[in-house]
Formats: structure tokens, sequence, C-alpha cells
């Protein structure tokens, strides 16, 4: 059985590796020359005859069981001879029929000339061999839809890695071949191939901007202000199924916008760089491209829902540990379960353990978890763990790292001048983490009072900026975080009743108290004119008897007007 050479005819080229790597026909290459596998394979044919190149053209693959090599060492070197220089692709020899493995000497000239030689187990005919080489080169399109579904496997798997959407991005860039990149809907980069350069990002950031701009398709291109952009690349409904083609300098462009029900979607684009080599598989872009628009939507809802998830086991953890709420489907404080979660968060007290408590400045306080969650999954490895949750406007942290990198840490890991910090002591316990809360918390309230005062300037300029701990917090602060919570708050209220100041009054002297007994100052805050400043504390002096100049009461007003650290 044989069939005429088509090469002329096929132009998805069947190569050897193709037909070896069929699992259901259990071939396997004997030669240790690997680099054969890409020899094209243009027929098959089966022989037991002497000189059977006669009956088989350049490019084929001959089928033998060596029924007349047995016993004759001479021939199978000749035979291989012959097959050479004939242009035989490869030599298929069939297994326990007349050898039990493939001739020394025929292994020992097929190395020598170069022929590969592969094995052909007793289960599968030669019929079967033939039969899967003229299917695929008779209809070259199955030969591509085998290949497109064997892309689709690959690009799959990349679902199983721990960060499937950028191992999809490095998977796909290869096989185009394309650079690729993944970009959200400011236009910013969320992953892109490893050979990606930065002006072709850009580049494509421009050109898919304008392309969406002039054809109706999407937003406005972006205005950048800073590292964000204000105006995103959102893309219409009737755009979220539609290939959009645009031109880079690099090269042809093709773009499609991913669409996760969880989440905004994002744009892949694929670049033809003109220096990449031509070859058959950025035929498949249009395919390709949307099945792994599609494999990455999957990508993405996944990514959701595991950092949902995670962070409902941090939120409720945080919870659990520093004693901020009741916390539903965790142990009490102490046991085994929570210790689990600690260490499957990585936290194993091999080194201190911190809370640490940030808050963010006036601009990002509303939008902290949204700018937390971006810049943490942008990150990568912190080269520490941190767990964080978001409470009461503020975010509560809690890392494992040597002391002297702690401040590094924090300011790297939340973006240093977005964030005041105060950090407790060392956790010695599990049991001593709402201390530490605790510590956390009064340390951030003296260095936001540095921050916003610029009377203590000069001692915040001693400290690291925005980072105070807890060991140089004031005495005062110390005091108030050393007291039972319940019972200060108590004082502080009978204090206050005892004083019976109404909410101006408490709001004047909190004011003229902490911007250190300056009345310009206060009244700057408040936002009034000196001159109600000082008639506003003339009627507490009296109408309540206190004296302001007195140092006794003004310690005790501090204190009954003091704000407690966020609990």
């Amino acid at each position: 059985m044989k069939m005429g050479d088509n090469r002329g005819q096929n132009t998805a080229q069947l190569t050897l590796a193709e037909i070896l790597s069929q699992p259901s026909l259990g071939l396997h290459l004997v030669t240790s020359d690997t680099s054969v596998l890409a020899r094209p394979v243009t027929g098959a044919h089966s022989f037991e005859i002497s000189r059977p190149t006669r009956w088989s053209s350049a490019h084929w693959i001959a089928l033998t069981t060596g029924l007349r090599l047995k016993g004759r060492p001479e021939e199978q070197r000749e035979l291989v001879a012959e097959l050479h220089q004939a242009g035989i692709t490869a030599l298929g020899f069939a297994l326990d029929i007349n050898f039990r493995a493939v001739p020394v000497a025929l292994m020992e000239a097929a190395e020598e000339y170069g022929l590969p030689v592969f094995t052909v187990p007793f289960a599968t005919g030669f019929a079967e061999i033939i039969a899967f080489v003229n299917q695929a080169l008779l209809s070259p399109n199955v030969n591509a839809l085998r290949r497109f579904v064997s892309v689709q496997d690959y690009l799959l798997d990349a679902l199983l890695s721990q960060d499937a959407v950028r191992s999809l991005i490095h998977r796909l860039a290869p096989l185009i071949p394309a650079d690729v990149a993944l970009l959200d809907t400011s236009g910013e980069l969320v992953a892109s191939s490893d050979a990606l350069s930065e002006a072709v990002g850009a580049e494509i950031v421009a050109r898919l901007g304008s392309e969406l701009t002039s054809s109706g398709r999407g937003g406005t291109p972006p205005k950048t202000s800073g590292k964000r952009t204000e105006h995103p690349y959102q893309p219409q409904l009737s755009t979220l199924t539609q290939l959009i083609e645009f031109s880079t300098s690099a090269g042809p462009a093709l773009a499609i916008a991913v669409v996760s029900p969880t989440q905004a979607p994002l744009w892949l684009a694929l670049v033809k760089t003109l220096d990449s080599p031509s070859e058959p598989g950025f035929n498949l872009s249009l395919p390709l491209i949307r099945s792994a628009g599609h494999i990455l939507s999957i990508a993405l809802e996944t990514r959701s829902d595991k950092k949902a998830e995670h962070r409902a086991t941090q939120r409720a953890l945080i919870a659990e540990l520093c004693g901020i709420k009741p916390a539903k489907g965790l142990a009490p404080r102490g046991s085994r379960s929570t210790l689990e979660h600690l260490y499957e968060l990585g936290i194993d007290f091999s080194r201190p353990v911190y809370v640490a408590c940030a808050s963010a400045t006036r601009d990002l306080a509303m939008g902290a978890h949204v700018y937390l969650d971006d810049r943490l999954d942008n990150l990568g490895d912190p080269g520490a763990p941190v767990i964080w949750d978001i409470h009461s406007e503020h975010a509560v942290v809690i890392t494992q790292c040597d002391p002297a990198a702690l401040e590094t840490l924090l300011l790297d890991t939340f973006g240093g001048s977005h964030f005041s910090f105060g950090v407790s002591a060392p956790v010695s316990s599990v049991g001593n983490f709402p201390e530490c809360y605790r510590e956390a918390c009064a340390a951030l309230v003296e260095v936001m009072r540095f921050s916003h005062n610029s009377a203590d300037q000069s001692r915040a300029s001693q400290i690291t900026p925005r980072v105070l701990h807890f060991s140089n917090c004031s005495m005062v602060t110390w005091l108030i975080a050393q007291a039972d919570e319940k019972l200060l708050l108590e004082k502080q209220t009978e204090r206050q009743g005892q004083l019976a100041f109404e909410k101006t009054s408490v709001i004047t002297v909190r004011a003229y108290l902490e911007s250190n007994l300056d009345i310009n100052r206060g009244a700057a805050t408040l936002g009034i004119h000196p001159n109600s400043m000082r008639y506003r504390l003339n009627k507490v002096r009296e109408s309540h008897g206190i004296d302001l100049e007195n140092f006794s009461e003004l310690v005790d007003l501090y204190l009954a007007l003091r704000v407690s650290p966020p609990i």
C-alpha cells in the first residue's frame, strides 16, 4: 500500500514528531539524535523486499519487520545506506515478529548516517501507521484541527499553575509566535510575554486605544495621571466577542476583550513582531486568540474565587486573633485550629511576628481595600508572609520578618507615602495578639498626630517617616494602651460627664490641647477665627471653673478627652 507525494498539496506540513507523539500508535524513537523530529513526512510504505526505495519517495517513512535481515548484518547496513541516500525520513522497525530488538548492525549504521529509527510494538499494525499518515496528508484541515486541539490542551494545562493568568500568557506567546500583552481597562499591562519590550507595550496601549476610539467600540484613549490612567478602555457590549485588528511598528496585532463575571473585562493583544520567524502558527491566531480569551476568562474567575476565599480566611483569622469582633467558623484563640491557619499562611513564629495598623492618606482612605488588593496582586512575593484586613478604615496587618526588615517590608508592600504605620512589640504567643493589636493602634494614633501636627515635626523627624513602634511612643500613649479598654472608656465618660462639656466645648478643648496650647493653630484646625477660639476657651473657663494654665488640670483634660485607639 502506498500513496503519491503530497508535498505540493499539504500546506500544514506533517512531521515525524507528530507521528511519534500519537499515544495510540505506541512508537518510540531509539536513535539518539532528537533534532530529526522536525523532518517532514509525505508518505508511508511497508516493505520486505530488496531495494525498497524503488517503491517509495523522499520524505517517506519506511516500515519493516526485518524478515530478510535476520542473521545478515551487512544487508542491514546496506539497507540503512540506501534509505539515507534516497532521502527517507525514518525507518520503522517492528518488534516481536522477527526480532525482539533492533539489530545492532542496523543501529550502528543508523547512528552513522543520521537516519532516525523508531520501534513499532507488536500490537500496532503497519496499516494503522499508514492510515494515520494518509489521513493527515489527504486532509490538511484534519491535521490543523488536531494541532489546534493539542494547542488548546496545552493552554488549558495553564489553569493548574499557581498563577494561571501569567502561565497562560507565557505559553501562548511561542505558539503564535508573537508578543502577548494583557491589559486592564485603564490601559495598564497586567501580564505580558517575556519578550515584550516596554516600547512595544506602550504602543499597544496607544494603538489599541486609538482603534477603539475611532471605531466607536470602546472608551476614549486614557489620559495619564501619574502611574494610573483616568479614562478606561471600557469595551462596549458589542465589542466583547469581536476581534480588533490594528497595526504597530513591530508588526500586525490582534486584540479581544476577555470577560469575567466577577471583574472588569481585560484586553488580550497579540503582536506579530517583524523579526519573529514566519511559521504556520500565526495562521491559527484568529481561532487561537478566541480560545485563549475563553480560557483566560475561566482563569480570572477561578483566581477571583480563590482570592475571595483567601480574603475571607484572613479576615476571620485577624478578627479572631486580635479580638476585633466575633469570628464564625474559627476555634477560640490559642487552639490548634488557629495555629494551623497561621501556619498555612506562613506565620510559624520562626522569626518575630508583629501586628501593625496602617491608615491611608485622605485620598486613599475610602478605597484603601481596592488599592491594597491591586498592589499586593501585582507585588509578587514580598519576601515575608503578610496577612491583612480593613477594619474601621484602617488596615490591620500581621507579618513575620526580621526586625531590621520590618519597616522596609511595610513601606514597600503597602506603598510607603500613602500610609502611616503603628507597630506593636513582637508577639510572644497566640494569646498575645489582642494586646499587640492595641499597641499597634495606639502607636498609629500617635504617628498620625505627628503627621498632622507641624509643631511635632521635630520629634517626628527623629522617627522613621510614617512608621512608629510602640516602644517609641510617649508615656501617655503607653499608659493608655496598657489600661483596660472598657475601664478606660468608663473613666473617660465619667470624667467628661463631671465636666458637663457640651459637644462644642469638647471639640474646642481637644483642638487646643492637640495644637500644643497654640490658639492660632487650634483655630486653624477648627476653621474659625482666633478670637472665636479665645471666646470659646474663656467660656469653658468661666462655665466649668477650669484653669487652662494649670498643668495638672491640662493633663486631666488631655486624658479625659484623648481619643482611644480604634478597636
